[in-house]
């Protein structure tokens, strides 16, 4: 009977104990969120920018024949160089030379009456108002067959200066009429790299400053010179024109290339190089950094100004020896508990 009772003793208090230890078992209650950081680095100096670019013809000429007709010659093709006053393309002039051949032979009637009557008006056998008559008709002709001869020559298309054919817009009988763009001449001795600067970068550009030009497409780079500097944005990308001109006098640059630009500021410009990812925007898109102070995170806006080194050069009120947070920042809001782990 003891010794049941003993085992009962023995039984409540295991059990007694068990309980006691669950009870005591700590919670973790340590809710802040591990975070990576890095110290900002101070720059102050020149910083170069990069863009995309667009080679295009310095000048493109639309050429157009002035007079209706139908293609019977095209005499050029894309690419081809071609001089000042060489002959392009024709359209059927047969109306316009019969025009001509007409015109011709009275210019010939007419000048066969003049010689004619001529000796009889300086000896004063003709009368005053038949050799004006005679004089006037011999002028008119002659006019005439100017005008023939210049519409036999409308009918032909010429180069109005030197360049390189661009687009070719017809074809051998093809109706053409004078509002159609029929070959477009280019010039491509020098060419323009067109690209796009926000409005927090255009103060920047000078004319006359230079910029290096790399062109993948045929492993090339060139230095040119910023020659126009656009003063109205693109209403869409709130963007500002500028064309840099560059040499070209071998052509190997053809418009519509895609072109690598580095610029170089007039400035000097100052603020603090970060990782690219420290940098975080808002729902309107406007940048910031989490920076970590006292075991809680503090937001402070920032500028993108360039790309450095592969680091991002920005400028905010940044503490300069500032805990900048680098990882994890989509679960963190200002004053968010963290802690900085290696």
């Amino acid at each position: 009977m003891k010794g049941i009772n003993y085992l009962a003793i023995l039984g409540i208090a295991v059990f007694t104990a068990c309980s006691q230890k669950e009870k005591t078992t700590p919670a973790d209650t340590d809710k802040s969120i591990n975070v990576q950081v890095e110290r900002p680095i101070s720059y102050t100096g020149f910083i170069e920018s990069g863009y995309s670019g667009v080679v295009e013809a310095k000048q493109t000429i639309q050429l157009s024949f002035v007079v209706m007709g139908n293609v019977t010659e095209v005499l050029v093709e894309e690419g081809q160089s071609v001089s000042k006053g060489q002959l392009l393309a024709k359209i059927n002039s047969a109306n316009a030379t019969d025009a001509y051949r007409m015109a011709l032979l009275k210019q010939q009637q007419a000048e066969d009456t003049y010689n004619r009557l001529k000796p009889m008006k300086e000896n004063g056998t003709l009368p005053e108002i038949k050799w004006v008559e005679v004089e006037t008709g011999f002028n008119q002709a002659k006019a005439a067959v100017s005008i023939a001869k210049k519409n036999i020559n409308d009918h032909n298309l010429y180069a109005p200066e030197n360049g390189t054919i661009g687009r070719k817009n017809i074809l051998p009988g093809m109706n053409v009429v004078p509002t159609t763009n029929s070959l477009e001449l280019m010039n491509l001795q020098t060419v323009y790299i067109k690209i796009p600067v926000s409005e927090n970068e255009i103060s920047r550009f000078k004319k006359g400053g230079t910029a290096q030009i790399s062109i993948n497409a045929i492993n090339k780079t060139v230095t040119g010179t910023v020659k126009e500097i656009g003063v109205s944005a693109d209403i869409l990308s709130h963007t500002y024109p500028v064309k840099i001109e560059v040499q070209n006098t071998d052509q190997a640059i053809k418009p519509g290339m895609i072109c690598s630009v580095q610029v170089a500021a007039q400035d000097n410009r100052s603020g603090f190089l970060v990782s690219n990812k420290a940098l975080q925007k808002d729902v309107n898109g406007n940048q910031f950094i989490f920076i970590e102070k006292g075991g809680q995170t503090e937001k402070i806006p920032v500028q993108t100004i360039a790309l450095i080194d592969n680091k991002v050069l920005i400028q905010g009120e940044v503490p300069e020896n500032a805990n900048i947070i680098i990882s994890g920042q989509q679960k963190l809001s200002k004053g968010t508990l963290v802690k900085i782990i290696k």
